[in-house]
């Protein structure tokens, strides 16, 4: 009798190791499922993005960088003209 409830109680935790790894692999398979799902988006999105900056740069639109580098050069131009307005005046006024 101690045998058989020794076996009974074995056939439970075998039969509960294996629900348990079964529920792990199944979440792992879902884990990468969705995984290959998220990069299918990426990738997807990655290569509108490039469609897109391809077709705003044929048609001459300026890129985000280039207006940054023209913000860049606007304000030392008006450093630069700053400069020589204030030379002028105090040219004028020693006049």
């Amino acid at each position: 009798m101690a045998k058989k409830l020794k076996r009974n109680e074995d056939q439970q935790t075998a039969e509960v190791v294996r629900m348990s790894s079964q529920e792990i692999w199944q979440a792992g398979l879902s884990a990468f499922a969705k995984a290959q799902e998220e990069e299918g988006k990426f990738f997807s999105m990655q290569l509108f993005e490039e469609r897109v900056l391809r077709a705003l740069s044929s048609i001459g639109v300026p890129t985000a960088g280039e207006v940054a580098a023209l913000h860049r050069r606007i304000d030392e131009l008006s450093l630069q003209v700053a400069a020589l307005r204030a030379a002028e005046k105090l040219k004028n006024s020693r006049r």
